[in-house]
């Protein structure tokens, strides 16, 4: 495996800005900003945005804002700046040209006028003579002069590599050695024919195509190692090609192991592929997002401890002290949502509470609580009590829904703790407590009442617990009642214990 000890690292990460940030390039960009962290290096962030029709400004915004959410900084940019910008490839199309001539003024590149649909028939028709649905070739035999004529002439056309018939070979950090053997890659587009609104970038030069435009712009940019998911393995021949023909050292590739949704099948929106946007939207906290990510395809090294006690619970800085290429897996990993879940309850649970209620309480707005009319302590204390009882911040209001809802309901599981025989003088001895108590109920309060009631009534345990519980809260379940009844108040109890006597009857 490759080491790196310098500061010589750059690494990039390059969506096209066609939706949100979605989860696989969520995870891309965490393995090289870790990197780079890793190794004192520059991540780039690159706008990949030549796809005109679909690629917008406000699609860029969009991701740009999903980064900064999770966290993930980095030195070089459309909005950060930098030496080697632009860093939008619609601002590159000059670069991209000269370079497009310079392999067609050395026969290295040819201009294709074959239409899209006769592409499609050629295609289809090599297949179905069982061939390899390469380009046959029909342009490549057009000479220089009477392609420029053509193209004097009004026609249309694409640039297209001549494709070296030699085995290509790529020595991968993950994949070890893979070879793309000759003849196994067509001659390809590197410039396409501009579609109807496009326009050309320069005279006779059309739209540059993704496997051009990446290469031109990684030697460009200095990236010295490309860490990127395995789909992009099969654009690497055409890559390897690029820098071979412009003679320019290739960076260290790692090709990271494809996600796959829990049932097994291509990751899509129905098995986990959710944007970045949307988890965090949902109550997914970022360290615990991509504490998760980081794990698809990546394992720690064995000696390492993490400060949390569990192996799986690492925080960025832990990783980025951590990560190298050595710990990326071949296998395909498996997106998990109850994981994931189980893993943002983790941080929930254990983050400074502090950070956990300025994050909670937007969720709260949300659900129409006005946050900022109750004691910030108080407040904090409510959250403290719920945020071992759920998984996604979302959840919280609903589970502390008893401090903030003006009436109570009796759920069933408690209603029937209330009709057994030996629950029948409890709610009289509750009642008649609260009456006699003070305003301000204290945890000590709580365990006399539960005390008291336990001896007159005789009763203990569940036989105990669970009908007080039912009277004062209307639940079979939650947090201590030493920790809220004393939140809620003495009238607030009492006022629950004469609703809920009502509604059961008793």
């Amino acid at each position: 495996m490759t080491s790196q000890s310098s500061s010589s690292v750059r690494v990039r990460y390059a969506p096209s800005p066609t939706g949100y940030l979605h989860v696989g390039g969520a995870r891309t960009l965490l393995f090289n900003y870790l990197y780079a962290k890793k190794y004192g290096g520059i991540l780039v962030l690159r706008i990949e945005d030549t796809d005109q029709a679909r690629s917008t400004r406000e699609h860029e915004k969009m991701i740009l804002s999903d980064v900064q959410r999770l966290g993930l900084n980095y030195q070089e940019g459309p909005d950060a700046g930098g030496s080697v910008g632009p860093y939008r490839q619609s601002e590159r199309l000059s670069i991209y040209a000269q370079r497009a001539r310079e392999l067609f003024d050395r026969d290295q590149a040819y201009y294709c006028f074959c239409s899209d649909s006769l592409l499609t028939q050629k295609r289809e028709l090599a297949m179905k003579l069982g061939k390899s649905p390469h380009y046959d070739g029909t342009c490549a035999r057009i000479s220089k002069d009477e392609a420029l004529k053509r193209l004097k002439a009004g026609e249309k056309a694409g640039l297209r590599f001549r494709a070296y018939q030699k085995d290509m070979v790529l020595q991968d950090e993950v994949r070890g050695r893979v070879e793309f053997k000759a003849g196994s890659v067509g001659d390809f587009l590197i410039t396409r024919t501009p579609s109807s609104g496009e326009e050309e970038i320069a005279e006779g030069i059309g739209m540059p195509v993704y496997n051009f435009c990446c290469v031109i712009d990684d030697n460009a940019m200095g990236m010295t190692h490309i860490i990127r998911g395995e789909d992009h393995l099969s654009n690497t021949a055409r890559q390897l090609m690029i820098y071979e023909a412009f003679g320019w050292k290739t960076p260290v590739f790692a090709h990271t192991a494809m996600v796959l949704g829990s049932d097994r099948q291509k990751l899509s929106k129905r098995n986990g592929d959710t944007s970045v946007f949307e988890y965090l939207d949902s109550g997914y906290m970022p360290e615990a997002l991509l504490n998760f990510l980081v794990l698809l395809g990546w394992w720690p090294p064995n000696d390492f401890k993490p400060s949390s006690g569990h192996p799986e619970i690492l925080s960025v800085d832990e990783l980025a002290q951590c990560f190298n290429l050595d710990g990326l897996q071949k296998a395909p990993a498996v997106f998990d949502v109850q994981k994931l879940q189980w893993m943002n309850g983790q941080y929930i649970k254990h983050l400074p509470l502090d950070e956990i209620v300025k994050r909670a309480k937007p969720f709260f707005v949300k659900a129409g609580i006005e946050v900022d009319k109750y004691p910030a302590d108080w407040f904090a204390q409510v959250v403290d009590l719920y945020r071992v009882e759920v998984s996604l911040l979302k959840d919280l209001p609903k589970a502390a829904a008893l401090f903030f809802d003006a009436s109570v309901t009796l759920e069933t599981a408690a209603q029937d703790w209330l009709k057994s025989e030996k629950s029948q003088p409890i709610p009289g001895l509750i009642s008649g407590f609260l009456e006699s108590s003070s305003a301000s109920l204290t945890a000590d309060d709580v365990a006399t009442m539960q005390k008291m009631v336990a001896e007159k009534a005789g009763v203990k345990g569940k036989e105990l617990f669970m009908p007080v519980r039912a009277l004062t809260t209307g639940m079979a379940h939650g947090p201590e009642l030493k920790k809220v009844l004393p939140l809620l108040g003495r009238d607030r109890v009492l006022r629950h214990v004469q609703e809920i006597r009502r509604q059961a009857g008793v």
